[in-house]
């Protein structure tokens, strides 16, 4: 911590009660305890997100690979998957591996 805050820091200290500093610690540790849980809820959030995000475009790719198989027409895959005609050449190629 920089000198000049530092030295604020004490000054105020050492100007309050103990029962104010004890006040202040407390709401100090709620806050910072309401942000770790706050920021765990985001991250807990943000990967349920990221793994329905990735299970959609899974079942994409799934359908797209059965509808190769039945030897349906790339344009017809690509309005029924939402893939791009460059993401089934390469579901295409991997199966033809």
């Amino acid at each position: 911590m920089p000198g000049d805050y530092s030295a604020k820091i004490d000054g105020i200290l050492d100007a309050s009660n103990p029962w104010e500093v004890e006040r202040m610690i407390y709401n100090l540790e709620l806050t910072l305890e309401e942000m770790q849980q706050q920021a765990l809820l985001k991250g807990l959030k943000e990967g349920e997100l990221k793994g329905k995000l990735e299970g959609k475009l899974e079942g994409k790719r799934e359908v797209a690979r059965n509808l190769l198989l039945l030897n349906v027409d790339i344009e017809t895959i690509v309005k029924a998957t939402g893939l791009t005609p460059d993401e089934i050449a390469v579901l295409k190629k991997q199966m033809e591996q």
